[in-house]
C-alpha cells in the first residue's frame, strides 16, 4: 500500500463516513469477529425496495472500519438482491486495494457480511 492510501485509510478510520445510529431505520443487526474482537452494528433504511440509508456503529481494526464505512456508502441505492451478490472482489474495489492478505479477509468482509445479515433479517420480517 502506498503512503497516500495509508493516510487516506487512517483518516477514514479516525473519521468514518456513515457512522452512528440513525434516528430512523427499518432493521439493525450486529456482528462480531471472535478472532479479533471487531464488533459492528448495521442500520438499514429501505425505500421502494432500495436501500435509502446504511450506517453503522461499533469498533474494529483499521481495515474493518474502513471497509464497513465505504461499503455502507456503496450499498445506498441498491436492492437487497444486488447487495447479496456482492463479494470480496467488490469489497476490494470499494476500499480501493488490489490485494487483501488471507489473515485480513475477515476484517475486510465483516462490513459486507453484516449488511447482508441485516438485509436477511429484514426479509425474514416480511
Amino acid at each position: 500500500m502506498d503512503e497516500e492510501k495509508y493516510y487516506e485509510f487512517v483518516d477514514l478510520y479516525k473519521n468514518p463516513e456513515h457512522h452512528g445510529k440513525p434516528e430512523d431505520y427499518d432493521v439493525a443487526e450486529e456482528e462480531h469477529s471472535s478472532s479479533c474482537g471487531d464488533v459492528f452494528k448495521v442500520y438499514i433504511k429501505m425505500d421502494g425496495g432500495r436501500i435509502k440509508n446504511a450506517s453503522f456503529d461499533g469498533s474494529g481494526c483499521i481495515i474493518s472500519t474502513v471497509s464497513i464505512s465505504t461499503t455502507c456508502g456503496e450499498v445506498i441505492g441498491k436492492t437487497a438482491d444486488e447487495v447479496q451478490r456482492m463479494n470480496l472482489d467488490d469489497v476490494k474495489r470499494i476500499v480501493g486495494v488490489d490485494q487483501i492478505s488471507l489473515s485480513r479477509i475477515k476484517c475486510a468482509t465483516i462490513g459486507l457480511e453484516t449488511i447482508k445479515k441485516t438485509l436477511y433479517k429484514l426479509a425474514e420480517k416480511k
